[in-house]
């Protein structure tokens, strides 16, 4: 047979795969704008679900617990809700802790 290196040399030789720096810049901005819109997207559920929050409080009966919400008194005294209002049940006061 031949010599083993005779097929090793024979093969071409290919310089190492690199990214230029237009597709570097092009991805990093890409997960950059992924990161904002991730964030964004986050705060703005979080607000929506605030807001339905404190209209079911509002709409249950339980309005001063939005106000305490929206004036940034959270969390509340679970305790204190249980003493103010003993006619709640377990099932209602998860639900106003949810």
């Amino acid at each position: 047979m031949g010599d083993p290196k005779a097929h090793v040399m024979a093969r071409p030789l290919r310089a190492p795969l690199r990214r230029s720096f237009s597709d570097h810049i092009r991805d990093s901005t890409a997960r950059a704008l992924d990161v904002i819109w991730k964030n964004t997207r986050d705060r703005r559920l979080a607000e929506i679900e605030a807001k339905e929050a404190c209209d079911w409080l509002r709409a249950t009966g339980f309005p001063q617990y939005a106000q305490l919400y929206e004036d940034f008194l959270f969390p509340i005294d679970i305790s204190l809700v249980k003493r103010e209002h003993d006619f709640l049940d377990r099932d209602a006061i998860e639900a106003l802790c949810r």
